[in-house]
């Protein structure tokens, strides 16, 4: 016959056994955790000495160079470092084979690209790195054709050279000197006033610079250009015209295109530049005085006796 019992009556005997194994398991849990808690701890320490480790080792490293470069400071040997760390560069480059194997030439017609590659340096097995663009640039032009030059790199083994040569523009007489000169004034020492001697003259110092603009005045009016044997630039001024037939026009100092214009205008109407004149003078604003020769004046003057 099955046992009844009330209802909410407890076993005492069976509820004596969970309390045993709740508290075994309980126990179990506490001890999990702990053992968790410390491998916890225990990395978080590990982690925090590493990084604190690291830290130092940065801040050591930092001060070691520090050092280091102050002791090459201190003894004079800061850029004999460097430039052997430069030397050490280059020479992995071109083993590597960066090397100038290429020289391109642009614009050079009076210098030979052999002046060229001798001026800067490329020479056979030349590192690429080791030509100091800026120096180039600067050697190439101090050379008397040279007016600008332009280098660039073309890795791995290739060099660029842009040259602009000066172009002969007028030759520059002065102090019984003639000298050939580009359209800025610069003088081209290489050049040969022989060869040049078809090139309009300009005369007096001061002329070569000033020489550009007057002579670009001039070519606006051919029919005047044509007559003149060259240009005088006098008490380094105003100029002066030099005509074939040995008369001289005088330009003012303040608008000498406008005495030019002037010039034309009374030579399309009378041709005052045919006239036996030793002077045209234009110096005074709007008008022309003409001077004669005076001993052609005086043989006038007897024939009119």
């Amino acid at each position: 016959m099955p046992k009844i019992g009330r209802a909410g009556a407890r076993d005492t005997s069976s509820d004596g056994r969970g309390r045993s194994r709740r508290k075994t398991k309980s126990k179990a849990r506490s001890a999990s955790a702990k053992t968790a808690n410390w491998f916890a701890a225990q990395l978080r320490a590990a982690r925090h000495r590493a990084s604190h480790a690291v830290r130092l080792a940065a801040i050591a490293g930092v001060a070691l160079f520090g050092v280091i470069i102050a002791l090459y400071a201190f003894t004079g040997r800061l850029d004999e470092a460097g430039a052997e760390l430069a030397r050490s560069t280059e020479r992995q480059l071109i083993q590597a084979g960066f090397t100038v194997d290429w020289l391109d030439v642009a614009g050079a017609e009076r210098v030979s690209h052999q002046a060229i590659a001798e001026t800067i340096g490329a020479v056979p097995g030349a590192g690429l790195g080791e030509i100091d663009l800026e120096t180039a640039r600067r050697a190439l032009e101090a050379e008397a054709w040279v007016r600008s030059a332009r280098l660039h790199r073309l890795w791995p083994n290739r060099l660029s050279v842009v040259i602009e040569e000066r172009q002969p523009h007028a030759l520059w007489q002065a102090d019984g000197v003639h000298r050939v000169i580009d359209e800025t004034g610069a003088v081209i020492d290489a050049a040969d006033p022989a060869e040049f001697a078809a090139l309009p003259r300009v005369v007096g110092a001061g002329a070569n610079v000033q020489a550009g603009e007057m002579l670009g005045l001039l070519a606006r009016h051919e029919e005047i250009a044509r007559r003149v044997s060259h240009l005088i630039f006098v008490g380094e001024r105003r100029w002066s015209l030099r005509l074939v037939n040995g008369g001289e026009v005088q330009l003012p100092q303040a608008d000498p295109a406008g005495a030019l214009i002037l010039l034309g205008r009374l030579h399309a109407d009378r041709g005052v530049l045919d006239y036996d004149a030793q002077v045209l003078d234009l110096r005074n604003e709007g008008e022309l005085v003409l001077r004669p020769w005076p001993d052609r004046a005086q043989d006038a003057a007897g024939r009119g006796a």
